[in-house]
């Protein structure tokens, strides 16, 4: 008897805390938001090139459909408005009846959620009317004035972001091109390894004022390039090719790849097609990866979800790439936007390969109950330090980016709420988590060199 009577009070004492109630979640996850809304940010994924590029806005509609919400508007019927809707020279009268449609059926999306945040914090109206609209005309922001831009970033607490961008090349390595203060560049790898021309090739060639003639001198055209990319300030490479193919990328026998770049090189009048070049695609993809090994620089992959309509999920599925990360152990792989809508996937490939990480830009606004419902299972099933928690990729809308990030906070604290109560966490552990996944882990993941927050 006092056997069973031990092991009862072992079981006991191992088992978790009973949950909290229902009441008591939300509680805290107000409690949590609280806490964390001030804690600074890294962005981890952007496409802008600060104020001198920022949209000019002359119209409220207009300005009150940028980034992803145009996405929602054409689901729900209106592909062939759009044109209109974006015209800032058609009165906000004539666009009015239009929008009002489409609204009433979006209303209701992340999307528009983020909308509906422009529309309250940065004009104080907390409802979509005709009305409303016309005074948002009478104050639309100046996003090209550098006082404006920088107050919106600042407020939101985003302290530097990573940004996807095409600059001219030459421009960026001899540092005449200058970066906005808080941006630091991914290197922009697709177009490197889907040249298709002689022409392509020499165009990369000219960057380092190079030549051409066979594959060895390609890739070294191409090392030279990553290399000056680094010294210049680039923290990492960006490849978004999943829009256009699968990211699953063959381990292609040089010989292969070698003879469709003998190929086309030629004759500059030859062009591959697709699926013709992917064996050569796919081997300058792991030839890349072995240079990032080289240069000790990240790498971050398009998964998931794809802005825009009528595309292919399927190719993109983070676990298509599981090949690369067996191949390439000794690269950090950055899996984006939460695998959306794959999320089983991406949490074992991060709990099962030390070299990836889980990057939820843009999915806190795809589908916040799925972030949360994967940040949530992150906390048992994947260490805390590879979740990196934010990445606006709204471009140089910062207003947008801001009520992203509005979201995002929401979604962390709910995450870490239902973690606590259901006896994971400890609550005296949430804010450094918290800390960690907005600003933190992204710092020491790109060697960003910031001080770590302490919370």
């Amino acid at each position: 008897m006092g056997k069973f009577r031990t092991m009862v009070t072992i079981k006991n004492e191992l088992g978790p805390p009973p949950p909290v109630s229902p009441v008591d979640v939300d509680k805290l996850r107000s409690e949590i938001l609280e806490s964390i809304k001030e804690f600074p940010v890294i962005d981890c994924h952007d496409h802008t090139m600060g104020p001198k590029t920022a949209p000019e806005y002359k119209e409220p509609i207009t300005a009150l459909i940028q980034g992803y919400f145009q996405s929602d508007l054409v689901s729900a019927g209106g592909e062939t408005l759009m044109g209109k809707l974006n015209d800032q020279s058609i009165p906000t009268q004539e666009k009015w009846p239009i929008f009002e449609k489409l609204w009433n059926r979006t209303k209701h999306t992340a999307y528009a959620r983020v909308t509906r945040l422009v529309l309250r914090n940065f004009y104080g109206e907390e409802e979509m009317t005709l009305e409303a609209v016309k005074r948002v005309g009478r104050k639309l922001l100046k996003l090209k004035d550098e006082k404006v831009y920088a107050r919106i970033l600042n407020k939101a607490q985003i302290k530097c972001r990573l940004v996807n961008v095409n600059p001219d090349l030459k421009d960026f390595i001899s540092g005449k091109y200058k970066m906005y203060p808080l941006d630091r560049l991914l290197i922009p790898l697709p177009g490197f390894h889907s040249v298709r021309s002689q022409p392509g090739v020499e165009g990369f060639a000219r960057i380092v004022d190079g030549s051409v003639a066979d594959l060895d001198e390609y890739l070294d055209v191409c090392m030279k390039i990553f290399s000056k990319m680094k010294d210049a300030g680039a923290v990492g490479f960006k490849d978004q090719s999943a829009y256009s193919r699968t990211i699953r990328y063959d381990n292609v026998p040089r010989n292969e790849a070698e003879k469709l770049f003998n190929f086309m090189m030629e004759d500059p009048r030859r062009s591959l097609g697709w699926p013709e070049a992917k064996p050569l695609d796919d081997y300058l993809f792991h030839a890349f990866m072995k240079m990032a090994g080289k240069l000790g620089l990240p790498v971050q992959i398009h998964t998931g979800h794809m802005a825009g309509w009528r595309n292919d999920i399927v190719k993109t599925n983070a676990a298509n790439f599981t090949s690369v990360l067996e191949l390439h152990r000794k690269v950090n792989f950055d899996l984006f936007h939460g695998n959306w809508p794959y999320l089983g996937e991406l949490l074992y490939l991060a709990k099962n390969f030390p070299n990836v990480a889980i990057d939820c830009c843009w999915v806190n606004i795809i589908d916040p109950f799925y972030t949360e419902q994967l940040m949530a299972n992150s906390i048992v099933t994947v260490p805390h330090s590879k979740i990196h928690g934010f990445g606006a990729d709204y471009g140089d809308c910062v207003e947008y980016a801001a009520s992203h990030l509005e979201i995002a906070r929401d979604v962390i604290a709910g995450a870490l709420a239902r973690s606590v109560s259901r006896g994971w966490l400890e609550r005296a552990d949430v804010e450094k988590v918290a800390a960690d996944w907005l600003f933190n882990n992204p710092n020491e993941f790109f060697r960003l060199e910031f001080k770590p927050f302490e919370p």
